[in-house]
């Protein structure tokens, strides 16, 4: 049996005029409002759990849709590259084959490198040292940050007294946060 409004627009409004005049006086309301934030958060997990498992239902479904036409597609890959092979060794000038839905096209790669930068750097700087980038120093902050005290909107050095140019203060308001128990 479904509910019948009979003026959606007047129920809203009347959501609105609570939601204008609600406020959290004492300690029941305050707990009123950290259970009902509670049964939001149960609320949300729950949904979010319906919608993983669909996701995974659909995600599996699209890998076996998937593999099939990928095992196809590999089939007369393998046929067309056969082919394209053999017109090579046949005419080497046969790098690519037209037909009316695309090209058949054989290309050279570039090799991979497996590099070891650290050593191959040791060997530029002696042999070429044209080819090294030089780098900027690197401020380490976290580092620097902790042998500094602040002072009104400015930092100083604790070991100096030294003010550190280059850096403003500006103070943050504490923040609110709720955490609720599940």
């Amino acid at each position: 049996m479904a509910l019948m409004i009979e003026n959606p627009n007047k129920v809203n409004e009347q959501l609105e005029e609570i939601k204008e005049n609600f406020k959290v006086h004492d300690l029941a309301s305050a707990t009123w409002v950290m259970r009902k934030l509670r049964l939001l958060a149960e609320k949300e997990t729950e949904i979010k759990k319906v919608a993983e498992n669909e996701l995974q239902l659909i995600q599996s479904w699209l890998t076996g849709e998937t593999k099939s036409i990928q095992q196809e597609r590999d089939f007369f890959t393998g046929h067309l590259e056969s082919y394209h092979r053999k017109l090579l060794a046949e005419d080497s000038k046969s790098k690519t084959v037209k037909t009316p839905y695309g090209k058949l096209k054989l290309t050279k790669q570039q090799p991979i490198f497996d590099k070891e930068d650290e050593v191959i750097a040791k060997w530029a700087k002696a042999n070429r040292p044209a080819v090294l980038i030089p780098q900027p120093d690197k401020l380490d902050w976290a580092t620097l940050k902790g042998q500094l005290q602040v002072s009104g909107n400015k930092v100083v050095d604790m070991e100096t007294g030294e003010v550190v140019p280059g850096v403003v203060v500006t103070a943050r308001p504490e923040k609110f946060s709720v955490e609720v128990e599940i």
